[in-house]
């Protein structure tokens, strides 16, 4: 059941950027220069989480959904870092300690359906953040382009959380 998708410009479309998605600064170019942070810290979270459900998950719908996250928003931050560099934004080299630390709580549990099940949990809390984060700058964002970014992201991360719920329903 996997799934391929064209990202094109749907460069936003993170997902464990729990932590991110408080993220809310002062000026208005602040505010999107916080967006396109989160957002790309989520990629990087969301191809590193893709990548170990490949290794860790005993599911095949959840090892499916993780190759979906890591092809999409590798290609999403593509995207995104392109867009930062045309409007001289500085992104981060990693993820955040917050991301970094629920990643190794979920490898705890590598090889066993806990590990599905946590892991799971964990996308359908992201993803739902995310569309929080998403929304808000599409509502409060001042750059256009950022916005439109954010619109043409929401129904990528909207997927991503059906195919996460589907997961969920099947254990």
């Amino acid at each position: 059941m996997l799934m391929r998708h064209r990202a094109g410009t749907a460069v936003v479309a993170l997902a464990l950027a729990a932590a991110a998605a408080g993220t809310a600064l002062a000026t208005e170019c602040e505010h999107d220069e916080a967006f396109l942070t989160a957002a790309h810290q989520g990629n990087m979270a969301e191809i590193a989480a893709g990548k170990d459900a490949g290794r860790h998950a005993v599911m095949r719908c959840t090892k499916e959904t993780g190759e979906v996250l890591v092809s999409d928003h590798t290609r999403m931050d593509e995207s995104l870092r392109a867009l930062a560099k045309r409007l001289k934004v500085t992104l981060p080299a990693a993820t955040t300690a917050d991301q970094q630390q629920e990643m190794k709580d979920i490898q705890k549990r590598a090889g066993t359906r806990d590990y599905d099940k946590v892991w799971l949990k964990a996308q359908e809390t992201g993803h739902v953040q995310v569309l929080k984060l998403i929304d808000g700058e599409v509502k409060t964002g001042k750059d256009q382009e950022v916005q439109e970014a954010a619109r043409a992201a929401r129904p990528f991360v909207a997927h991503h959380l059906d195919l996460v719920r589907d997961c969920m329903r099947r254990r």
